[in-house]
């Protein structure tokens, strides 16, 4: 709006030569279009670092024992069910497990619950097979104390977590169709 206003003040101050009168309204613009112009490629930059970041947090790196091989490591988006993962201190679950071998294991699930409470896990035998609770560990719960192996039993969409992520985000596209 001041570059307008500049223009036109310009041109009925220099009525013989109106290019002159010209000349602060079109720097304000082309001052204007440099600021706007570094902005948004400076916003589109941290923008897509922000992205990257996001990507990299997400991802989450598990040890996994198949078949006879060694201890391998790889990305959690590759577990399959049948897998038998590495559980430890400090490691957040990538899987909904059965615990399968532990010692003083406990969880937090509270991503899930909202509970901060540690919870106890035993390794399932076949006297506490019933008890479910006690011998699964959940995708997203963060292993606070113990290490064991842990076999996987359900994976991204079709785990607890990723049953509730889903049905979060259906709630939310629905609600903003409402709108």
């Amino acid at each position: 709006m001041a570059a307008v206003v500049s223009m036109i003040i310009g041109i009925i101050n220099h009525p013989h030569d109106p290019l002159e009168g010209m000349i602060e309204g079109t720097s304000i613009c082309v001052a204007l279009v440099i600021i706007i112009s570094v902005n948004s490629a400076n916003n589109y930059a941290s923008e897509q670092r922000l992205a990257n970041l996001l990507k990299t947090a997400e991802k989450l790196e598990v040890a996994v024992y198949r078949g006879k091989e060694a201890e391998i490591t790889i990305d959690s988006s590759e577990l399959v069910v049948g897998d038998i993962i590495k559980i430890e201190n400090g490691k957040k679950l990538p899987a909904d497990c059965l615990m399968i071998e532990g010692q003083d294991v406990k969880c937090v699930e509270a991503a899930l619950t909202g509970e901060p409470d540690e919870i106890k896990k035993d390794p399932i035998t076949k006297d506490n097979y019933t008890t479910g609770a006690l011998c699964t560990l959940l995708a997203k719960a963060t292993v606070n104390s113990g290490m064991g192996k842990a076999l996987v039993i359900a994976v991204g969409s079709n785990s607890l977590a990723g049953g509730i992520t889903a049905a979060t985000q259906e709630k939310d596209e629905d609600q903003r169709t409402e709108l």
